[in-house]
């Protein structure tokens, strides 16, 4: 931060007291220092003080104590009454300061015993800065405040303390108090908003409340009116200033060096810097709001920051809301701060003045810093659905030829104006259908002569997609695609959903296509939360010398719907100026795994210079990828194979061989249809099949709920019903039931647990039903299984020891009890051998 020197801000005061002596006329006073028992008496002599005396060595106004001089000011002597302790002097700085210090020297008398600095901004309210006793026992008795023992010192940056250690008798003349109210506080060395509150202010008052009397006099002065006394003792008891000096700056935050004197103002005026206005430099100047305004530091100048409004723009204002979204760019290009623009010039709008208003559009690479970059739409009004066209490349999607410029064109009409017929229409501005599609038809003029559709197209007009295909697109020199399916079928049409986007930059990880390593990248330290990096010398030594980028969760798994989609990448690095082993490298931009298969983009790749920026755009169609080991071209089938559950999504990350190249990956989208997403643009390149019974999923690549895919086979597979006899919802891919219910068991759910009984192929929740040996309750069931006898009975096949019958019902010889009624059961009968004849009992 800056800081203006330090002024004796006292000596441009105003100063006024309640009491001066000679005001009501010429009184006489001596000094103590020449009364003092013991001291030799060197021609004591007592002297004049009259407020109306032509001399002016017998004048002693409040001015004397600011005047520079040794000159001074003295209080009338308490010879003309005890309130003549009590006196008031207040000093007005003229304007609100940072006061440092206060250092008050005292004249012809001792220093004030009992007093109070005080500080105010607007002269009616006022807080205390210090307090000052005659002794620690006074601080406790008259402020009711603990005092602070010797030199004073500070333990919080608004402390009031009470010290004794300024109001001692000696000196008896030329005594000082130095008073420092920023050096010995916690934040001294870089303030803190609680001590500039606290050290702020425009009027200063001194509250003396007690002369310093000797002790020999003190019980006389208390006692007895001072009128009564000898004027001797009393007229050497006053107060007398001879300086009061005010340490202090302008209050400019740590953003000025200096404070001249303004003439226009009558003030000591902040020379703001760091891009700061304001009397104090207390706010930003207009189209410096980037960042919130904060005051300068000792450690940080805390520089208001320049807005990025590309010059279209003098103003903007602070939005935490827009700061935290990350939506205003800085001047360095990134997506720090919070500004935004007011009052747009030349056609512009937005945050940073970035984009065009309604009506105007900037076209393609036309830089938002250019000079009216803006140009009208001039949007055809007949053929046009409104005067609004795509405003920037932002909005723009070139690959489908929406670029800058173009207006929305009614049914019919084509042109970036919109002012011309589509092809198949015909007669401007009327615009009529010729009855050719031209999407459908094979002829290069659909309004000439019979309509000749394309292969996979038929109709009169060549309006729709043969049976077996669908998406009927200009482009496509068949017309329209066929229906994959997985090879089960062959009746689909286009998805309706809209397009979305994945763009996830959590979870990205480095790795190679050999080794099972990865490691991690770094989030931008920036706070570009769509950018991530990782450095060339924290991979070298773990990874094999091609690496790639690997996609997190969000891009993995069924992403069949991303099929004709984009996937959208920005790339670029660093390496030091001085890098002498820098050599490019090529490999393959993009690598896709799923379901066994590898593809990749063509093996050359792109070749990056270091500091260029690439944005790289990958169509998801069979023409972008190859087969990764053969190298060969692929077809519709192996894409979407690996579509079906993409294992890996890698993005090649080096593209040079130095050793301290900083790698940067940032904004990457997988556009996805999704029947969340919001987007008028929807995924017609994605089939929507009509499935056979059993199947699932836009190209019927999942089995339903209760079938499972026989031996795994995805490409004409087969979903068979899981055999579950109703007690599973599935199975896996052997066929065998998973998670079995009803109390049954086996591959097919067609075995009864142990301990129940019954025909699970009957398809019920109750086909199994618990063993009664004889009872159900766990303490009178006395066999584990049972086997059903019958269609409804059934027979315990493993009574325990001492229990027989069909239902374990009975003990068996040698036992006692009744195993029928709950709790009961068959004890070994305790018979002497040779006094029964059997071993039986009852």
């Amino acid at each position: 931060g800056l800081f203006p020197a330090i002024l004796n801000l006292a000596s441009n005061a105003h100063i006024s007291t309640n009491a001066t002596c000679g005001e009501k006329g010429p009184e006489m006073f001596c000094k103590l220092v020449e009364h003092v028992p013991g001291r030799p008496v060197r021609n004591p002599q007592c002297r004049i003080c009259d407020g109306n005396s032509a001399n002016p060595r017998e004048r002693h106004p409040i001015s004397h104590a600011i005047d520079g001089t040794n000159n001074w000011w003295q209080s009338p002597s308490i010879q003309n009454g005890r309130e003549y302790h009590w006196v008031t002097i207040t000093l007005d700085l003229r304007q609100v300061f940072q006061v440092a210090y206060v250092i008050i020297k005292a004249a012809n008398a001792p220093r004030p015993g009992n007093w109070i600095l005080e500080r105010s901004l607007d002269g009616t309210t006022f807080s205390p800065w210090q307090y000052y006793a005659v002794s620690d026992s006074e601080c406790l008795s008259r402020y009711n405040i603990t005092p602070r023992r010797g030199p004073p010192t500070y333990r919080a940056d608004d402390e009031v303390i009470c010290t004794s250690y300024y109001s001692r008798l000696v000196p008896l003349e030329h005594g000082e108090i130095h008073t420092s109210l920023i050096n010995g506080r916690p934040s001294a060395d870089d303030l803190s908003p609680k001590l500039l509150e606290f050290t702020s202010a425009r009027y200063i008052r001194l509250r003396l409340q007690r002369i310093r009397t000797l002790n020999a006099d003190l019980m006389t002065l208390s006692h007895r009116e001072p009128k009564e006394l000898d004027p001797i003792v009393t007229r050497r008891y006053y107060y007398s200033i001879k300086d009061i000096s005010v340490g202090g700056m302008c209050i400019c935050y740590g953003h000025a060096s200096s404070c001249p004197w303004d003439e226009t103002t009558k003030k000591l005026q902040c020379q703001c810097e760091h891009n700061t206005c304001g009397e104090s430099c207390n706010r930003c100047c207009p189209g410096y709001h980037q960042q919130p305004w904060r005051p300068g530091t000792v450690s940080s100048g805390n520089t208001c920051e320049a807005c990025n409004c590309h010059n279209k723009a003098k103003d903007c204002y602070y939005d935490e809301s827009v700061a935290k979204q990350k939506k205003s760019l800085n001047t360095a290009g990134q997506f720090r701060g919070g500004g935004v623009c007011i009052n747009c010039l030349q056609n512009t709008m937005g945050i940073n003045c970035e984009t065009c208003i309604d009506g105007y559009y900037r076209p393609h690479k036309v830089s938002p810093y250019e000079d009216e970059p803006c140009r009208p739409c001039n949007c055809d009004p007949v053929g046009s659905l409104s005067s609004v066209c795509i405003k920037d490349d932002l909005h723009s999607d070139l690959h489908n030829g929406k670029w800058p410029g173009q207006c929305p064109c009614k049914e019919g009409y084509a042109g970036e104006k919109c002012d011309r017929c589509q092809l198949g229409y015909k007669d401007y501005p009327t615009c009529v259908s010729c009855g050719c599609n031209p999407a459908g038809s094979a002829s290069d003029e659909p309004c000439t002569g019979p309509c000749v559709c394309k292969e996979n197209v038929e109709g009169k007009a060549c309006d729709r997609c043969k049976p077996g295909f669908y998406n009927l697109k200009e482009k496509n020199p068949r017309g329209c695609s066929e229906c994959f399916c997985f090879g089960v079928s062959d009746v689909c049409s286009s998805l309706s959903w809209p397009v979305g986007q994945v763009n996830d930059m959590s979870g990205w990880l480095v790795t190679d296509l050999i080794s099972p390593r990865k490691i991690l990248s770094q989030q931008d330290a920036l706070g570009r939360r769509h950018q991530v990096s990782i450095n060339n010398t924290a991979v070298m030594q773990r990874l094999a010398l091609k690496y790639y980028w690997a996609a997190p969760k969000a891009y993995l798994g069924n992403k069949l719907t991303a099929f004709g989609g984009f996937l959208k990448y920005t790339v670029s690095y660093d390496i030091p100026v001085e890098t002498v082993d820098s050599n490019l490298m090529s490999h393959a931009d993009v690598i896709i795994k799923g379901n066994g298969l590898t593809l990749s983009t063509q093996a050359e790749g792109l070749s990056l210079q270091p500091y260029e920026e690439y944005t790289n755009v990958v169509r998801l169609v069979p023409e972008n990828f190859r087969d990764f080991h053969s190298k060969m071209q692929i077809d519709r089938d192996q894409l979407m194979t690996v579509l079906a559950n993409v294992t890996h999504l890698l993005i090649r990350a080096n593209y040079n061989s130095a050793k301290m190249a900083l790698y940067r990956l940032e904004s990457v989208s997988l556009d996805i249809a999704s029947p969340n997403a919001i987007d008028l643009v929807v995924a017609a390149d994605v089939e929507h099949c009509e499935c056979p019974q059993g199947y699932t999923g836009t190209s019927c690549e999942l089995c339903l709920s209760g079938y499972y895919r026989v031996d795994g086979i995805l490409f004409g597979g087969i979903c068979q019903a899981c055999e579950c006899h109703g007690h599973a919802a599935e199975c896996d891919v052997h066929g065998v039931c998973i998670a079995c219910a009803h109390n049954t068991t086996g591959d097919h759910c067609e075995q009864c647990l142990p301990g129940f009984y019954g025909e699970p192929s009957r398809g019920t929740p109750g086909d199994c039903q618990p063993c009664a040996c004889p009872l159900t309750i766990a303490s009178n069931n006395f066999s584990p299984t049972c086997v059903l006898e019958g269609d409804h009975n059934f027979r315990c096949d493993a009574c325990l020891l001492g229990y027989e019958g069909k239902h374990c019902e009975r003990c068996s010889s040698g036992y006692y009890g009744n195993p029928q009624t709950p709790g009961g059961s068959c004890q070994k009968c305790d018979c002497n051998p040779h006094g029964s004849v059997h071993g039986d009992c009852d």
